[in-house]
């Protein structure tokens, strides 16, 4: 990206970025907002012929950004998730670089119906563990984890060995989305199975309970994990799309059709606001069938 006098931009987009990684954003996190101010930086300098200082940006270049994008093809998800990176890269330049005024914090949200994504059933999980079992031990229990616990990918495959408190039974993510810290009970099932990985693990040399095969004391590469998953999935006969999210999608619908308080599952994911959560309690319409069958 190209900085001169009149065209700053680049500069606090670096500051940014850095912000997030003493935040101990996650890699995709910050990737993702890197990708997205890219985008937005292109079209400014372009529009302007890089003579706009980034004080100068007003809402409405805002939003002939956002309606370019829309030309572009992109989904209304999509365009969404633009705004919500520039959102918060302005109350980054208002609490960190002293600017006055958040022009992003202006622009609402569109109102995005998102339907949650096709999740394999109980018995499918089961199938898509058992064959991952068959071809690794060390996916078998990787994958395992991501279902008993819900967890995102990230901290999962960053998890070090000390986080895990086995005379306990539980385990610590430290930094998940948001910033925030969250402990969990293990599953009893999930316990022996990680209990007997790690003792098999002690003499690997690695902090980590997934260490990557490349690098000694890495984790594993988030790329290869996905590789792997949808591999495991074609050899279980699985023909819906498997993700380390969809399994954690799974994990919410499943214990929402366990009848699980919405509450502890939003503990279980880390969900701050119980908005993120409700929308899994639609799937479970039986809870509700003797309240309607009381018309004649």
């Amino acid at each position: 990206m190209i900085v001169t006098t009149n065209y700053d931009l680049p500069i606090y987009t670096s500051k940014f970025l850095r912000y997030l990684k003493r935040q101990h954003y996650s890699e995709e996190t910050i990737t993702g907002y890197e990708k997205d101010l890219k985008k937005f930086n292109e079209f400014l300098y372009r529009e302007y012929h890089g003579n706009i200082l980034t004080e100068e940006i007003q809402k409405e270049d805002i939003l002939d950004y956002l309606g370019y994008l829309e030309s572009l093809g992109l989904k209304p998800n999509s365009v969404a998730r633009h705004l919500s990176t520039l959102k918060s890269f302005y109350k980054f330049l208002v609490h960190e670089m002293d600017f006055k005024v958040d022009v992003a914090a202006r622009i609402k949200h569109p109102r995005i119906y998102t339907p949650l994504p096709e999740i394999l059933d109980m018995e499918e999980v089961q199938q898509f563990l058992n064959t991952a079992k068959r071809y690794s031990e060390f996916y078998y229990v990787l994958f395992s984890l991501i279902y008993y616990t819900g967890s995102r990918l990230t901290p999962i495959r960053t998890l070090p060995k000390k986080h895990v408190d086995l005379k306990h039974r539980c385990i610590y993510f430290e930094k998940i989305k948001g910033g925030r810290d969250l402990h969990l009970p293990l599953n009893d099932h999930m316990y022996h199975i990680l209990a007997n990985f790690l003792i098999n693990q002690r003499y690997d040399g690695s902090e980590y309970v997934f260490n990557s095969p490349k690098f000694k004391n890495k984790p594993i590469d988030s790329g290869a994990i996905r590789l792997t998953m949808r591999k495991i999935a074609k050899l279980a006969g699985i023909n819906k799309r498997v993700t380390p999210h969809i399994l954690r999608h799974c994990t919410a619908t499943h214990l929402t059709l366990l009848n699980v308080d919405q509450k502890y599952i939003a503990s279980i994911l880390g969900h701050v606001d119980l908005r993120s959560t409700a929308r899994y309690q639609q799937l479970n319409v039986e809870n509700l069938r003797p309240a309607v069958n009381k018309l004649k």
